[in-house]
């Protein structure tokens, strides 16, 4: 939309100023759209991954954002600011502790103020190696305990823990998985069943995003 303002030479300096400001606001067709934060996950345990760079880069935003993720324990994870809009293209790049770049890979998306669905993003090895799975989105899906030892016939409940972006409880019910149902089977609420032995894992599940725990069985 354009907006054209005429007035007299003799106009006060604050209502000129006031002008402007619209013309400027006129020029630009919309107000600010806000920004999504949004969770990003990425087990990394079984790579050489030492950190992650995510770049955002969309055709209104003018400089690429740039995050560093951090790798504990073989897992990258932080949180993301997003502005909102579409056409948000997401890029990864993995390095190992020599500066080595190891894996890559990009998502484009359309990111909305506030809550946002999660999405998957895949990096490729460069070089050999396991992909790795990224996911991001505003909900954060925790199980416990992360692993457990059964022997065959034994149960064990699980517990989940589902958050927003800000760490705030969210209300829901997660879906239970199991794997490998000739090893562990899982019912509704979490209770886990050591049916054979061998290693599996059990993952819960709410709105795209999804935690999970091993499960080993000794005989």
């Amino acid at each position: 939309m354009r907006c054209i303002l005429m007035f007299r030479k003799s106009l006060p300096a604050s209502a000129a100023l006031a002008c402007l400001l619209t013309v400027l606001a006129c020029d630009t067709g919309v107000g600010p759209r806000g920004e999504a934060t949004l969770i990003l996950f990425a087990n990394v345990s079984a790579t050489s991954v030492a950190t992650v760079v995510v770049d955002i880069t969309a055709p209104d935003i003018q400089t690429p954002l740039v995050f560093n993720i951090p790798v504990v324990s073989g897992v990258a994870a932080d949180t993301i600011a997003v502005p909102a809009g579409s056409h948000r293209t997401i890029a990864m790049r993995a390095y190992d502790a020599e500066g080595v770049e190891t894996h890559s890979g990009s998502v484009e998306l359309s990111v909305v103020p506030g809550m946002n669905p999660t999405v998957t993003l895949v990096m490729h090895p460069l070089n050999g190696g396991v992909p790795i799975t990224v996911t991001l989105g505003s909900v954060a899906v925790t199980v416990t305990p992360t692993a457990l030892v059964l022997a065959v016939g034994d149960t064990a409940r699980l517990a989940v823990s589902i958050k927003d972006w800000n760490g705030t409880p969210m209300a829901g019910t997660a879906r239970w998985a199991t794997h490998d149902p000739g090893i562990v089977a899982v019912d509704d609420a979490g209770l886990v069943t050591a049916v054979h032995a061998g290693s599996t894992t059990v993952t819960a599940t709410f709105e795209g995003a999804g935690g999970r725990a091993t499960v080993t069985v000794t005989p």
